[in-house]
């Protein structure tokens, strides 16, 4: 009897649990050698339909012939959630304010005012924990440019996110915000996580691999040289 149901959290609200299968599709792939087959692979594709929030996710179990258990005796799959997905992975953050964007992204389809505070509050935690110790999120986020730490750009996101995080907070019913408009909010947020956490982490291995020594630019424009 096909499954109806799979065990797993989803990515929109956070609820763990049995979600509904409403489609799938297989897939089998072998490669011949002459006549004989030498490599085969199986992709299963699966619809999940959360029962909390009603969001939509892809599922994919793929398995091939190198992944035998020898121990047990049988293939195993890589079973994971491939839609939706953040652009970034976030390695490199620390566990506190990971948490806090987990909680942000969970309130995203369940209650869109909440979300917008939990998204300020992630901006003024990441702050706070890069050293600022302003009073409010506006003086916060302009030491954080004044320290470098984050571009004009970016400065730019964290005031759209202050500016509609307090109109969450107040209940600024003037402000009519969709579904996807939260989205980009998040989508600024992980933007910033990314800048100032996983960012600075590549290219210091880049430039420790190549010793390009990057630390010398500044010193070097000051004396007026050229960068080649």
């Amino acid at each position: 009897m096909d499954k109806k149901y799979l065990m797993e959290t989803c990515k929109y609200c956070g609820n763990k649990g049995m979600l509904k299968i409403i489609g799938k599709h297989e897939q089998h792939v072998k490669d011949y050698d002459g006549d004989v087959p030498i490599f085969s692979m199986d992709t299963l594709w699966r619809l999940l339909e959360c029962p909390v929030c009603k969001g939509i996710l892809l599922h994919k179990s793929y398995s091939d012939d190198s992944m035998f258990d020898p121990y047990n005796n049988e293939y195993f799959s890589d079973e994971s959630i491939v839609y939706p997905s953040s652009k970034y992975t976030f390695i490199h953050v620390p566990e506190n304010i990971y948490k806090s964007y987990e909680a942000a992204v969970k309130t995203s389809k369940v209650d869109l005012s909440i979300c917008l505070i939990a998204i300020r509050a992630l901006l003024e935690k990441i702050c706070r924990e890069r050293g600022s110790k302003k009073k409010n999120l506006e003086a916060m986020l302009k030491e954080m440019v004044s320290k470098n730490i984050l571009p004009e750009t970016l400065d730019q996101c964290g005031f759209l996110i202050r500016k509609l995080g307090n109109s969450g907070a107040h209940g600024d019913d003037d402000i009519d915000l969709s579904q996807s408009d939260v989205a980009e909010l998040l989508d600024f947020i992980e933007t910033i996580l990314y800048y100032i956490y996983e960012l600075p982490v590549k290219i210091a291995r880049i430039n420790s691999k190549y010793n390009l020594k990057l630390d010398n630019r500044s010193a070097s424009q000051e004396r007026g040289e050229d960068i080649i």
